[in-house]
């Protein structure tokens, strides 16, 4: 395997990752995307950041939007991952609520935080969309979570 991009994109297969699905709200309906870098970056004020390609259709709707939601994903949901991960010829498989702000919020995830758009910065072909955390919402109990890792989806407990 000569070729470093392809190379990269095997090795960091082997990182084991949580599964979200980044949602805006739109005139037309809820626009998403499945997203596994996410990251906390602050407690105060709560922020995180999520990496979306710069052509990413999402990118203009989150700036346009202002807010956005992060919703991490439970186990059972890998179809849903499936959709907004570029599987979406058909029908999405999701269930959306509002959340604050008129952020759609995932129903059936094992949380999701509704973001108010702090800023974004270029790294590479992507955007670093930061979000401050203004609301969130937790299942109760939480489910397994749904973890991606070489190509496959895999449940993992959690305990409270």
């Amino acid at each position: 395997m000569s070729d470093p991009t392809r190379r990269f994109r095997t090795l960091m297969g082997r990182f084991v990752t949580g599964i979200t699905v980044v949602a805006v709200a739109t005139p037309d309906g809820v626009a998403a995307m499945t997203a596994n870098a996410v990251t906390a970056v602050s407690l105060d004020p709560l922020m995180l950041l999520v990496c979306v390609r710069r052509e990413s259709r999402l990118l203009p709707l989150i700036e346009a939007a202002g807010h956005f939601s992060v919703n991490v994903l439970a186990a059972g949901q890998d179809d849903v991952s499936r959709h907004y991960g570029g599987g979406a010829g058909t029908a999405s498989p999701a269930r959306w609520a509002s959340g604050a702000a008129d952020a759609p919020v995932l129903e059936g995830a094992n949380a999701a935080f509704v973001c108010r758009l702090a800023f974004t910065q270029t790294a590479g072909d992507h955007e670093v969309v930061y979000g401050e955390v203004v609301d969130m919402v937790a299942a109760d109990p939480p489910a397994p979570a749904l973890v991606y890792a070489a190509g496959r989806y895999a449940d993992v407990a959690l305990t409270a």
